[in-house]
Formats: structure tokens, C-alpha cells, sequence
């Protein structure tokens, strides 16, 4: 099938599949609402399931060059003792990587960088999208319109895409907010190379390097905890993790507060199927997830690979996205729901806390590596 694919949205997953679309020969279009692509957001962790992706796209050992490849993946209590760690030795022999530690802008450079010119078309807000005898058809909210043999709709998790075919679809808040930084700082050697997240008293923090002497980090919050405004909110996070041990203190003493991202944390409820006709969703647009497994950038990833090895087999783009919806369909909601089932043990406080680091710290090695081994398997 070699007719001209139309993508809307020009993040990880658009850019993803526009990269996978062209190795194939197949031409594509990226239409992006924003008027430039700016070099915006904290970093983002590729797991080894979306390195093996970009393994077979050429691009790995680029994003590893780009990024930090982690040695060290843990889960530890306020006082940084581990409740729960991987060995990545082992991941990285299996698999072939680790996970990639990287800056979310450098990522998206690297993927530009691989499309050929005039791929992505900017300052295109998509309004509508329509049936036409050859395939779909898209307006803008400049007045242009595009036709299309086929249309991926990579436009986030509030995607209007999936809004216009699939109404109703119900979003889980959970009531808790992520906010992200980049700190500029020297770790300890102990604490390089390495994604560390803290579980205590109701509340997380998360971090990595992404490079040298530069430190990615997340804080997840309940709501009322730490409140929208920017004033002041590096004393507050401060106070909230200041029973933390080092590094989280230092960290947080070394932030830009003026530069840190704050975002509500939602999902939605699983979906029964993302495309319809020759339009098909991908990424947050079909199967959003909460961060608490580190999987959404990752989810993406895989689709946006499997939706072009699919268009590329398949005859019509009706039979192709029905084989990705057989391929990814279950694997994607598992992640929904697990990450779900990860967010709720995180926030556990007194007896119940204590009771999860039990349980955390006595689960057998071989149990957690498993559990990881069907995340980073691929299926296609």
C-alpha cells in the first residue's frame, strides 16, 4: 500500500511512526498545532522495549549517545534503602539495552533529524476530519485541508481526534499532581547512572541523570499538598521532602523553580478499539496511562513501530490497523492498569506502608525481573 498517510501530532508517537512510515517508502505528512517545535519538558525514560524499537529504526546507540543508559533501577524508602531493585545486567543481556535516560527536546531532535525535509507542517491545528472516496480528509484552523489515504491520530491524551470518534470516553483523575524539573548537579557515584524513586509518607519523588552533572526529577503530590501556584513552590516541595536523605534535599536545593513543569495526573479507562475506518489512534490518543510505571513515551514507541510494519504488510489501512489493535490492544491495557495498581501501593502511609515494604522487600528477584520481561518483550 503506497498511499500518502497524514499524521496529527508532531510528539513521540507522531514523529515515531513518521520515522518508521519512511524507512518503509511510505510517504507521510506530520501536521503539528504549534507554530515551532521548541525544545520544551523535562526528560523521559526509554525502556528497553522502546530501545529495541529504536534499535531496528538505526537509532539507539544515537539516543544512547544522547541520553544516560541506567545501570541502576530502584525503588527506596525516604531513607533511600531499597524496597525493590532489578538487576540490568541481566535485562540489558536479554534485551539487547537498559533503559535510556534522556531528554525529552534531545529525542525529539534526533527523531527530526531522520525525517526528510518538509515532513513536518507546522501551525496546524486540526479542527475536523471527514470520509473521502480515497481515504480521509482533515481541515485546519488556518483554512488549509489535507487528503489522505489513511490518518494516524498521535494527539495526546485530551485528543480531538478520538473525542470526534469515540465520545464519552471517561477519564480516571486520581487527584494528584506531578511536577518536573531539571537540576544541574554532581551526584554521589552511588546514585549515578541510576532512576531512583522514593516512597514515603504519602508522596514520591523520582530521579535520573539525563546527562552529566544534569538530574531529571519528578515530585507527585496529593492535589491540596503542594497548591498551583509557582511562588514560593520550591519552599514547599523543600519542606514536604525535607525528611528525605540525600540526594532529594540537594536536588531540590539546585532546581530553577521558574522552569519546573507542574501536570494533573489522569488516564482513561481502557477504549474497545482505536481506529475507525482509515483513521486510527496511537499513543496517549488510544491508550493514555498514569507515569507510575514509566511506560507512556514507551507505549507510544511501540506503536508507532507496529502501526507502520502493519500499513506496510497489510492491503488497506482498514485491515492494517485491525492487526496493530490484535498486536498492542492487550499489552497497552495491561500497562493502563497496572501503572493504575502502582499509583495506589506508592501512596500507602502507616501500617499499610509498612506492610508494602515488607511485602516489597521479600518478593523474590526472579518474581520483579519477570513481571519486567513481559513489559520489554516484543511481539512483532
Amino acid at each position: 500500500m503506497q498511499a500518502p498517510g497524514l499524521i496529527i501530532g508532531g510528539g513521540i508517537a507522531g514523529l515515531t511512526a513518521a520515522v518508521a512510515l519512511q524507512q518503509q517508502g511510505l510517504a507521510v505528512n506530520v501536521c503539528e498545532a504549534a507554530p515551532q517545535i521548541l525544545p520544551l519538558g523535562a526528560g523521559i525514560w526509554m525502556a528497553p522495549n522502546a530501545m529495541q524499537v529504536f534499535h531496528r529504526l538505526g537509532l539507539a546507540e544515537k539516543i544512547n549517545a544522547a541520553g544516560v543508559p541506567l545501570r541502576n533501577i530502584q525503588i527506596v524508602d525516604a531513607r533511600m534503602r531499597p524496597l525493590l531493585r532489578t538487576n540490568q545486567e541481566r535485562i540489558r543481556r536479554e534485551f539487547g539495552y537498559t533503559t535510556t535516560a534522556i531528554k525529552r527536546a534531545h529525542l525529539q531532535a534526533l527523531l527530526l533529524a531522520e525525517l526528510a525535509p518538509t515532513t513536518v507542517l507546522l501551525a496546524k491545528e486540526h479542527t475536523v476530519l471527514a470520509d473521502t472516496p480515497a481515504g480521509v480528509a482533515a481541515a485546519f484552523a488556518d483554512g488549509s485541508r489535507a487528503e489522505a489515504g489513511f490518518m494516524l491520530a498521535a494527539d495526546g491524551i485530551h485528543s480531538p481526534i478520538r473525542t470526534q470518534l469515540f465520545p464519552g470516553v471517561r477519564f480516571a483523575g486520581t487527584g494528584h499532581v506531578v511536577w518536573r524539573g531539571i537540576s544541574a548537579i554532581q551526584l554521589a557515584e552511588a546514585y549515578k547512572q541510576s532512576i531512583m524513586e522514593a516512597w514515603g509518607e504519602g508522596v514520591r519523588f523520582g530521579f535520573s541523570e539525563v546527562a552529566d552533572g544534569l538530574v531529571d526529577w519528578f515530585v507527585v503530590v496529593k492535589a491540596p499538598l503542594v497548591t498551583e501556584s509557582h511562588q514560593g513552590l520550591k519552599a514547599r516541595l523543600q519542606a514536604v521532602f525535607s525528611r528525605f536523605a540525600y540526594p532529594i534535599p540537594a536536588i531540590l536545593e539546585a532546581a530553577d523553580e521558574a522552569r519546573i513543569i507542574r501536570n494533573e495526573i489522569t488516564d482513561f479507562d481502557p477504549i474497545p478499539q482505536w481506529s475507525r475506518g482509515k483513521v486510527c489512534l496511537i499513543g496517549d490518543a488510544a491508550h493514555a496511562s498514569t507515569p507510575y510505571l514509566g511506560q507512556g513515551g514507551c507505549q507510544a514507541v511501540e506503536d508507532a513501530y507496529a502501526v507502520a510494519q502493519c500499513l506496510r504488510r497489510e492491503p488497506t489501512p482498514e485491515l492494517a490497523f485491525a492487526a496493530l489493535h490484535r498486536l498492542r490492544h492487550a499489552k497497552a491495557t495491561h500497562i493502563v492498569k497496572t501503572s493504575r495498581l502502582m499509583g495506589r501501593a506508592g501512596y500507602l502511609t502507616g501500617g499499610a506502608g509498612a506492610v508494602r515494604n515488607f511485602l516489597m522487600r521479600a518478593a523474590p528477584a526472579a518474581l520483579i525481573e519477570r513481571q519486567f520481561r513481559q513489559v520489554y518483550a516484543l511481539n512483532y
